[in-house]
């Protein structure tokens, strides 16, 4: 390697470009690489503390520093490894992060159903158990026990081939009248037939968008493909906001945000600076949206629908505007950042078990023994929403006349407390990383190959949704991949890995 020496004013020190002499540094100081490492979470545990709404101890702040390291961490090793696979731990973290430590410090935390205060203790326990619990999942990501499971043969298709491209773009099209109609005909045909008419009308479209989308990012794209991209994602946007969902749009900004991460290897920041500031607007027109709409059953077109929405956001926001001091605003803010907190929740199980409700021992893991077995073969196969009814009730979440109409989930994590404690939380978690370096080395791989990679890509917000339970979270994921692989066969060809593909020593997977 040629020697630089730094400092100096030798004509080849100052021939050496500027870019080159901080790249090697940046190689040779671990001053540098620890001040990168700690400053984003330092800055940001520090802004989220000068603006708490109240007083909050040392171990959650600790805590929220430890779980923002451990995920900016985690993406930094991504960046500098030249990986081709999807930061998933990162991600998975960042999610645990949104979803516990914002609320520690901007909504006011102590009152649990019904009205009862939970001890400062129950917030420390909750904030330890998500550094327990992401420790121990990355611990399973990083076992490389998913590498055994990974099949030696990956699916693909031919890029070359015409043909399937418009079979491709068939699916895609064919997403788009499905989407409308998809929850009447789910529900026409009955329970053992839902899961494959959602799968069918939404998953697989999706999947066929990624394809096409990523040619797009390749700047590969017809003028079809480009035509197609606007059509599904403006169809798919105005069903869900017709339909009082804001997940449908969050789900497609997550989706091509990982396919333009793996592409391009970088935040598509312009997208997350529109997509997130729309997304908080629109949350305080949510619920009027839902009391005038689902509760009254009112006919309406989705042009109606969707203006309802928008002036009700925007009437609320004006409210808060002309009374700055009417304490609106923290009403507001408490209403968006509340419905993406599972810090309640947790705290409550943290405060009642196993003092009031005893630990469980796997009871609410039954319905991953039955998962395999179709409705349609057995239809008094237990519900997938058993644990969170349990979970509700037991906890005085909702009352037993409210369950058919009211859905409260608590997460995978906290889950594994109720069922087996502390020593539940490592366990369950450790496996859940084992299972996400099996997805990791057969959908994210550079051999997956374009259609699994795709698949993994539309998987994302599944993968994401932390406060799904088990059963949810992990049930049905098989018949997921079998069904989609399933339609696309007509355009498929197997071909043998080269490489059992697993994350190197600098990836977190």
């Amino acid at each position: 390697m040629e020697r630089v020496r730094v400092g100096g004013s030798s004509p080849e020190y100052r021939a050496a470009p500027i870019r080159s002499r901080v790249t090697r540094f940046q190689e040779i100081s671990p001053a540098y690489r620890a001040v990168r490492l700690g400053l984003l979470p330092t800055t940001i545990t520090g802004l989220l503390w000068i603006t708490r709404v109240e007083e909050v101890s040392f171990i959650p702040v600790a805590c929220s520093f430890s779980v923002l390291a451990m995920a900016w961490a985690a993406y930094l090793s991504w960046r500098g490894s030249r990986s081709l696979t999807l930061p998933i731990f990162p991600m998975v973290a960042s999610m645990y992060w949104i979803y516990y430590f914002p609320p520690l410090f901007w909504i006011r935390n102590r009152v649990r159903p019904p009205g009862v205060l939970y001890s400062n203790a129950a917030l420390e326990s909750t904030t330890l158990m998500v550094v327990v619990g992401l420790g121990a999942l990355w611990l399973g990501t990083r076992s490389r026990l998913g590498r055994y499971l990974t099949p030696r043969m990956t699916l693909t298709l031919h890029d070359t081939q015409a043909s399937h491209w418009h079979y491709v773009r068939a699916l895609v099209l064919l997403g788009v009248p499905l989407s409308y109609f998809a929850d009447s005909a789910a529900g026409a045909l009955g329970t053992g037939a839902r899961l494959i008419v959602v799968l069918l009308a939404s998953l697989v479209p999706t999947v066929a968008f990624v394809l096409v989308f990523r040619r797009y990012l390749r700047r590969r794209a017809a003028p079809a493909d480009k035509f197609l991209i606007f059509v599904f994602l403006g169809s798919r946007v105005l069903v869900g906001m017709a339909s009082g969902w804001l997940g449908a749009g969050v789900s497609l900004a997550l989706i091509c945000t990982a396919a333009y991460v793996l592409e391009r290897r970088r935040l598509p920041l312009v997208a997350v600076g529109i997509v997130l500031p729309l997304v908080l607007f629109l949350q305080p027109g949510k619920g009027h949206f839902r009391q005038a709409f689902w509760s009254s059953r009112v006919s309406s077109g989705i042009t109606e629908r969707m203006l309802f929405w928008v002036n009700a956001s925007i009437d609320k926001w004006a409210s808060a505007l002309q009374n700055p001091k009417s304490g609106q605003w923290y009403a507001l803010a408490e209403e968006s950042i509340g419905r993406m907190s599972l810090l309640r929740q947790s705290a409550t199980v943290m405060e009642l078990t196993p003092t009031v409700v005893p630990y469980q021992h796997g009871r609410l893991y039954a319905y991953l023994a039955v998962t395999l077995i179709p409705r349609a073969l057995w239809p008094g196969k237990p519900s997938v929403n058993e644990a969170n009814r349990f979970f509700q009730l037991a906890y005085g979440m909702t009352e037993e006349k409210d369950l058919e109409n009211v859905s409260i989930s608590v997460g995978v994590l906290t889950e594994s407390y109720i069922n087996f404690g502390w020593l539940g939380i490592v366990i369950v978690m450790f496996a859940l990383g084992i299972l996400l370096d099996v997805l990791q080395c057969t959908l994210f791989s550079p051999e997956s190959g374009q259609l699994l990679t795709a698949l993994g890509i539309a998987l994302i917000p599944r993968l994401l949704t932390i406060e799904s339970q088990m059963a949810q979270y992990v049930g049905g994921l098989i018949q997921t991949i079998v069904l989609v692989l399933l339609v696309f066969s007509p355009v498929l060809y197997r071909c043998q890995r080269a490489v059992i593909s697993a994350p190197g020593p600098t990836n977190f997977a």
